[in-house]
């Protein structure tokens, strides 16, 4: 090794450092390139800034797009509601239905420009299929993206939310329903009537001025009244709970609607007309010459004053093209009964109806159970609208009934004065109703088999 003597210090020339090798030589160059580490991590930050970018995009995005279905949940949930809401109504089609949830869901927020909405009812699917009162409702909407979509390779993303709702809890009910959507006085006092209805309410769904008509020598005392259209005379009506009357209301759904005549009712036990004795018993044992189940009588059956006549329990009477007639100071009794009133062709001649006069004594009950539970009286719905098939209650008979009276097509009436047992459970619902004289009954139908028939409703979310 070769050693310089400088004074008293030696110097290595292999010692020398990097930094000193002249700054031309190429091997210098590329040695102090590959050692410099400055600037490296502005190289790194500038390489991974699309990532990082990319990544804080995606986050804010995502926590749009949760935005977004937080929104677009409440579309659906506000929809469903209205939708419901609508689908109480007698009126009620799958359009009106749709229109009412998209008025909702506008309210709030809802953009044609965005989103899509779909209205069903019933729900296709889930557990409400079979609840005509459900409505299901989906609601999606597309959202723009921004720096997601260099990830996802879509400009956009659909956001969807889907809510159902139905009638939970009836509100008000009512004993009397007119049916008819136009008639004028479709419920109707008049003739000195005075009508007292504790516990219920009289509704109509007539859209008429006078669609409740109370005249000026008469009075109702009720609940509550409800109407499609107006009432007149309200003066004369006395309201035991709201203030005053329910005007251009929703129309009720006819409760009964759905119930049909069986075929057995074709199937006449005798042809003849009847006319009863004193102690006579009608019974399924006795008179069912078909063995169906069923009583079907294919003639006229009057009741004459003075007879003591039963209908036994638990049994259906069919009356098939001509009517029943209980004549006054009839005593006439049955447990459990159902009379069935149908016939057959064109015009009002083929089809049955019932009256009963005044003076007698009548007590008659529906069965609390089976497929004609809280059915008294029921008019079969294909029967044509005829006056020679209204139904009559008349004059000053004691009457104890407990159930439904159903004349969906004809008129029903009471006049003169029908009394009605307190705690008793009577339900009128014809396409027209009239009182022209005293009457007054309860509505205490807890286990009677009677279906509610509700003026207002509840509805909530379900699913």
């Amino acid at each position: 090794m070769v050693m310089a003597i400088k004074g008293d210090r030696r110097v290595d020339h292999k010692m020398v450092r990097r930094s000193q090798i002249p700054f031309g030589s190429q091997a210098g160059f590329l040695e102090r390139f590959v050692s410099d580490r400055r600037g490296v991590i502005a190289v790194m930050f500038a390489l991974m800034l699309p990532i990082l970018v990319g990544a804080v995009g995606l986050g804010v995005e995502v926590g749009f797009w949760y935005q977004h279905r937080r929104d677009v949940q409440t579309l659906a949930d506000a929809a469903a509601l209205a939708g419901a809401y609508e689908a109480q109504d007698s009126a009620a089609t799958s359009s009106t239905i749709t229109t009412a949830a998209t008025a909702d869901a506008t309210r709030n927020g809802y953009s044609v420009s965005t989103d899509s909405i779909s209205a069903a009812n019933p729900p296709a699917s889930g557990s409400y299929t079979s609840d005509s009162g459900a409505v299901s409702i989906s609601v999606s909407r597309t959202v723009q993206l921004l720096f997601a979509g260099w990830f996802l390779g879509s400009s956009s993303v659909t956001v969807s939310a889907s809510a159902v709702a139905t009638s939970v809890t009836g509100g008000d009910e009512a004993c009397v329903l007119a049916l008819s959507s136009s008639a004028s006085r479709a419920v109707g006092m008049s003739g000195g009537a005075s009508v007292s209805m504790d516990g219920c309410q009289v509704a109509s769904n007539s859209t008429a001025s006078d669609s409740i008509y109370v005249s000026n020598n008469s009075s109702l005392t009720v609940d509550c009244v409800t109407t499609a259209g107006n009432i007149d005379g309200t003066e004369d009506i006395t309201y035991n709970v709201c203030a005053s009357g329910n005007e251009s209301a929703s129309t009720i759904t006819d409760p009964y609607a759905s119930l049909t005549v069986p075929a057995e009712a074709a199937d006449c036990d005798t042809n003849s007309n009847t006319s009863s004795s004193d102690g006579q018993t009608f019974s399924l044992a006795n008179n069912d010459t078909n063995g169906d189940g069923y009583v079907v009588f294919c003639g006229a059956v009057s009741i004459n004053s003075g007879d003591s006549v039963t209908f036994d329990s638990d049994t259906v009477f069919v009356f098939n093209g001509d009517d029943l007639t209980i004549n006054g100071g009839a005593d006439v009794s049955g447990s459990g009964v159902t009379f069935l009133f149908t016939g057959s062709g064109s015009n009002q001649n083929g089809w049955s109806s019932a009256s009963v006069n005044g003076g007698g004594t009548v007590d008659l009950t529906a069965p609390t159970s089976g497929d004609w539970a809280g059915i008294l009286f029921f008019q079969d719905s294909d029967a044509p609208s005829h006056s020679s098939l209204n139904m009559t209650f008349n004059g000053n008979s004691d009457t104890d009934l407990t159930g439904v009276i159903y004349v969906p097509n004809n008129d029903l009436s009471f006049t003169g004065g029908n009394e009605l047992d307190d705690n008793g459970c009577l339900q009128l619902v014809a396409n027209e109703i009239s009182f022209s004289g005293n009457a007054d009954f309860e509505n205490e139908c807890t286990g009677t088999g009677v279906q509610s028939i509700y003026t207002s409703y509840t509805v909530s979310l379900v699913e």
